[in-house]
């Protein structure tokens, strides 16, 4: 172990270790601590680049999404890079992973954002969690680790009062007489019902529109990139929705684009509705996302259909649904 010890010297470099591919011998490990994680070859001196393999594929036999395992995959491999691909996964204490936590943020010379930060504390404690009765350590070296989630600032929501003098603002500015704008109001409902991303929002076409059953309106969020066809999902539409977009679709010639303008312009827009609610918030898509999201959460929406409607992965979730709690609290 003295030997090891230069292994997390935070002012070290990482040293480079090639990527572990499944073997044989590593879905044999799995299999073997599928069922009774204390048992078969894993071990608290195995090498941190094979247990991390073997996590791998327990991922994947776990269900897990392509783009999951991938991040997992890069997050721990930045960890074995750190403490060297031989350290063993009985070395790691709390103090060594937040001495790597502390090299990843201010002494490894690469950005790194509160969200990846998060991101990897996440996968981190995942390891091991997984890892602690796998290899029989004694303590989970990552169960004390603070979770940046606890440290950054929560996401800005608005109140139930300025969700009413948004919809009162952007009302207001489809009605005027001259210069009557209906994209703030299409736009502030859509998002606030359905939580929708940026992205998402702005691809939207209208064959993905499903509107022919006015009891039970959806939408298709369809993703080109194949490496995202996990956020794929269908969400339902408020009926009231549908029954100004039918107006808003002849009266700007909608036929492809549900929002034929670019991004900028429909910040704007939204920008718009803050200034006519006079909000001193800067009413974003990530804000109504989260506040679709908080409303949904506090309104009783069983946890994993919501995360579904969110398009999030289970560790995704998992820390939304953790900054959601705090926001209610």
């Amino acid at each position: 172990m003295s030997q090891q010890l230069s292994l997390f010297d935070p002012e070290k470099p990482p040293q480079p270790s090639s990527e572990v591919t499944p073997s044989l011998r590593i879905r044999r490990l799995v299999t073997a601590v599928g069922s009774a994680p204390a048992s078969g070859e894993l071990t608290a001196s195995m090498p941190i680049s094979a247990a991390l393999a073997v996590w791998m594929e327990s991922r994947r036999r776990a269900g897990l999404s392509e783009n999951t395992i991938k991040n997992y995959r890069i997050d721990i491999q930045l960890l074995a890079d750190y403490a060297g691909a031989g350290a063993s996964v009985g070395e790691f204490t709390t103090q060594t992973l937040n001495d790597y936590l502390e090299w990843m943020r201010h002494k490894r010379r690469v950005p790194c954002s509160s969200k990846t930060l998060d991101r990897r504390i996440t996968a981190l404690k995942s390891f091991f969690r997984w890892l602690t009765p796998a290899a029989a350590l004694p303590v989970n070296p990552a169960e004390a680790v603070v979770n940046v989630s606890v440290r950054s600032p929560l996401p800005v929501v608005l109140t139930e009062l300025e969700v009413s003098q948004a919809h009162h603002a952007a009302r207001q500015m489809r009605q005027r007489k001259k210069k009557s704008d209906m994209r703030p109001h299409i736009l502030l409902t859509l998002l606030l019902h359905t939580g929708l991303r940026k992205g998402e929002t702005v691809r939207l076409v209208t064959n993905h529109l499903a509107l022919d059953d006015p009891e039970q309106p959806h939408l298709y969020v369809r993703y080109v990139d194949k490496r995202h066809r996990h956020k794929e999902r269908k969400v339902d539409l408020d009926p009231e929705w549908v029954q100004d977009y039918r107006k808003y679709a002849e009266h700007y010639q909608i036929s492809e684009r549900v929002f034929p303008w670019s991004v900028r312009l429909l910040e704007y827009r939204l920008e718009d509705v803050s200034t006519g609610a006079r909000l001193k918030k800067h009413i974003s898509f990530e804000m109504l996302r989260w506040t679709c999201a908080l409303r949904d959460f506090r309104d009783g929406m069983e946890p994993e259909k919501l995360r579904r409607k969110l398009g999030l992965s289970k560790v995704q979730w998992g820390e939304m649904r953790r900054k959601i709690r705090r926001l209610l609290e």
